[in-house]
């Protein structure tokens, strides 16, 4: 099974936080050009720093029934803090699944989630980045009949 990895901060080189939208497209073009000039950055990337630890992009669509698999990873090099929230809503908006803690980082843990209902299920993963203020990510999965 193919899984797809996303960092909390998807573009840790250029220190920005994801969910920005279209202005972190820019912010990262105005930060890599500041980074090989010297000059300090401006706009939104100079308020963003990078979250440390990685999660699990669960799979876009399983059939009822079936497993999909939501985790967290710490990258050691980073050294930064490896706290994260995991929590996931079922298609009515209960939580099914939460758990907290600090991220490994000798290997991947995962847990796997049941999609026992047809529907849209959210997967909501905090993590703090290095200013120590909590970052949100969010993953559908929907869950079809097969």
């Amino acid at each position: 099974m193919k899984r797809n990895l996303i960092a909390l901060a998807a573009v840790t080189l250029v220190g920005l936080a994801p969910l920005a939208g279209a202005t972190a497209a820019s912010a990262a073009t105005a930060t890599a050009a500041s980074a090989a000039t010297g000059s300090a950055p401006a706009g939104p990337a100079a308020r963003m720093t990078p979250a440390l630890v990685l999660v699990n992009q669960p799979a876009s669509r399983v059939c009822a029934g079936h497993r999909f698999t939501v985790g967290v990873w710490y990258q050691s090099f980073s050294r930064g803090s490896r706290a994260y929230r995991v929590a996931v809503y079922n298609p009515k908006g209960w939580l099914v699944f939460w758990t907290k803690g600090r991220a490994p980082s000798a290997a991947w843990r995962f847990w796997p989630i049941r999609a026992w209902r047809t529907g849209k299920f959210r997967t909501v993963y905090h993590s703090k980045n290095s200013g120590g203020h909590w970052i949100r990510y969010v993953a559908r999965t929907t869950s079809r009949a097969c």
